[in-house]
């Protein structure tokens, strides 16, 4: 199965500040890799590094990662609810009070890369056993409009944004 990635009328404006991420036409075959590559990323993270920080105000290394794996089940979660028409507006979340109240700075990388890789293969089982009808469904999430396409979209483009972001600012 292929899942088109959706065209930039689609996506939202600031969906569309991560197009730049996505040049692949199967969003499928990226959740389905980037799953390895996001293992193979976070495995290489010297230890010295999951506690740092590039700026005062910033998250630790390991709070991205758990940043990662919050907005990925949110975002799989919305698609799930829009994929099965359900018709309520689902209400947006605030990233730095989720890390604030997150227990991600008691834990090492590995355990949450562990979730993080869990909640991927749920995410690849979700979005693999969807129709084409279900993908291109319509709800509202954040006071925007989304398709569940976009969804997926923004999953993947997150998880590679924010690993260019530890690649640039964590790991130089």
């Amino acid at each position: 199965m292929i899942i088109k990635k959706p065209s930039s009328a689609e996506l939202s404006d600031y969906y569309k500040t991560y197009l730049k991420y996505i040049s692949e036409d199967d969003l499928l075959s990226v959740l389905i890799d980037q799953k390895s590559d996001i293992e193979n990323f976070f495995f290489a993270v010297p230890a010295l590094k999951e506690e740092y920080k590039y700026a005062e105000g910033k998250w630790m290394l390991k709070e991205v990662a758990g940043h990662l794996c919050d907005t990925e089940r949110i975002l799989a979660y919305r698609a799930l609810r829009i994929a099965r028409s359900d018709k309520l507006p689902l209400q947006g979340f605030e990233e730095n009070d989720y890390a604030l109240n997150a227990n991600y700075r008691e834990r090492s990388l590995k355990n949450i890369l562990e979730e993080l890789l869990a909640v991927r293969q749920a995410s690849v089982l979700l979005f693999q056993n969807m129709s084409e009808e279900m993908l291109d469904r319509k709800g509202t999430a954040n006071n925007t409009e989304v398709s569940v396409r976009g969804l997926l979209f923004f999953i993947v483009a997150h998880a590679r944004h924010h690993m260019g972001v530890i690649q640039e600012r964590y790991l130089q």
